[in-house]
């Protein structure tokens, strides 16, 4: 009778202690789970709403201030950054249409001056340029809801959809009696600094103004007439991004696409499209951000 209570007691024991040990782990989960809702509530670069995306891969709700780091690194990294407000892009960073905007021809007095070698070569990158952002911007774009008008390329010569779209975010914010509204990318041009004029550009872009580009010389004076290799003017009219946006929130979108498409046409020959730096056939991100 004695081994009996003591073996119901032994088992009591057991059960209490298991019951004990499981109340633990459950609430070891309990205060882990907890604690990492309240570092994410907490994270600013958490983004709240969240919305699938079964072709390309996630959107989400971003701020402004999430994005920054995003364009400042869009060299650095080799991705494409799209600005979108009002159904229209208003800003883009990506060194592979940087490199073809300034192999280009943007402005009738140029034109005029240029042989005919130089002006199809100039409208055959115009219209890759048109192409591209057609079927890997502007039409994802529209699929989420928008209804953004694409860049005419049913001609050779008609580009004025993508002249004004050029001209609105890579303007020099100079021009003479013949070059209103000139376009270069003097950030890449080969006798500036060009690490440092793509981080000045960003800036520039981003606090609104103009910037001027030093030549690579550095014991050239400020004061030089020579100092200056090129200019760019701040999107939204000058008055930059970050004074427009720092209030407002977007829809983030990443497409992930081959970089041949750049410099492949329809029967896979290489086209006049040139493209920045020496990786050229590897995947690349578009990473696109609608105003909401």
């Amino acid at each position: 009778m004695e081994d009996a209570a003591e073996a119901l007691k032994m088992f009591f024991a057991v059960f209490v202690f298991a019951l004990a040990l499981t109340v633990f782990f459950r609430m070891t989960t309990l205060a882990k789970d907890t604690a990492d809702m309240v570092f994410t509530a907490i994270d600013k670069t958490t983004y709240i709403n969240y919305n699938a995306d079964t072709n390309e891969g996630a959107n989400r709700k971003v701020k402004f201030q999430d994005i920054i780091p995003t364009i400042y690194r869009y060299a650095e990294e080799g991705y494409g950054v799209t600005i979108i407000d009002d159904e229209n892009i208003v800003a883009r960073f990506d060194l592979d249409t940087e490199s073809q905007v300034s192999s280009c021809l943007w402005d009738e007095y140029r034109e005029i001056r240029a042989s005919q070698e130089q002006i199809t070569k100039s409208n055959n990158i115009k219209k890759q340029i048109s192409t591209y952002l057609n079927d890997k911007i502007i039409k994802k774009v529209n699929s989420l809801g928008n209804h953004m008008n694409e860049l005419n390329v049913n001609t050779d010569t008609n580009f004025s959809d993508l002249n004004s779209l050029i001209k609105r975010i890579y303007a020099t914010g100079q021009g003479g009696q013949h070059q209103k509204d000139s376009v270069y990318t003097s950030w890449l041009t080969s006798n500036t600094y060009q690490n440092n004029n793509i981080a000045q550009r960003v800036n520039c872009d981003m606090y609104g103004g103009e910037t001027n580009f030093s030549l690579r010389n550095p014991g050239v004076n400020e004061g030089d007439p020579n100092y200056i290799a090129g200019k760019h003017k701040a999107v939204i009219n000058g008055h930059g991004l970050l004074n427009t946006y720092k209030d407002a929130t977007f829809t983030e979108c990443i497409v992930q696409i081959d970089r041949n498409e750049y410099i492949k046409d329809d029967d896979e020959q290489e086209t006049d499209l040139l493209v920045y730096g020496t990786i050229r056939y590897t995947k690349k991100r578009e990473l696109i951000y609608i105003k909401n």
